[in-house]
């Protein structure tokens, strides 16, 4: 199996050589990263409305889960839900679950975040807490480049190539 994989990743980096074109390189990485196992990390650019949150602090929840039954459940659960029960379902999925947690007022600069992706990912979901109705929780991306808007009732999510 191993021998195989780098025959393919060889081949792959010798096209991606051979052609020349930053499209076919860029490509050809892509693909050798997934061959070899190392996933592209996400990476964040967080903005916070002025009047976030109806001018309060923001807490948010990046959860990234290596559990294929609990990534169905994961989709379907609202931010209350997840901030609610967060303590015992990281006790109960312990290793299984990589959560980064963060709290910005509203207004607040946040510098660019880099969330190390872990093989065998089933999926990544983002909370944020809110008061208002809504279930204020997203599927991320399992890597790249992703900018979430905190705003005055609710996030949006735009994730770029």
């Amino acid at each position: 199996m191993r021998s195989r994989l780098s025959v393919l990743f060889t081949v792959i980096l010798a096209l991606g050589l051979v052609c020349g074109c930053s499209l076919a390189k860029s490509k050809a990485k892509a693909i050798a990263n997934r061959v070899i196992l190392r996933p592209t990390p996400l990476d964040l650019q967080v903005g916070i409305d002025k009047e976030a949150n109806k001018n309060s602090p923001v807490a948010m929840d990046v959860v990234l889960i290596k559990e294929k039954n609990f990534w169905k459940t994961a989709q379907g659960m609202s931010a209350s839900d997840w901030f609610a029960h967060k303590s015992d379902l990281q006790r109960r999925y312990n290793k299984k679950l990589q959560v980064s947690s963060w709290e910005w007022v509203p207004g607040q600069a946040v510098a660019p975040i880099t969330v190390k992706i872990p093989r065998r990912l089933n999926g990544a979901m983002v909370y944020a807490a809110y008061p208002s109705p809504g279930t204020h929780s997203a599927p991320l991306p399992a890597g790249g480049k992703v900018s979430i808007a905190l705003q005055r009732e609710d996030f949006t999510i735009e994730a770029s190539k």
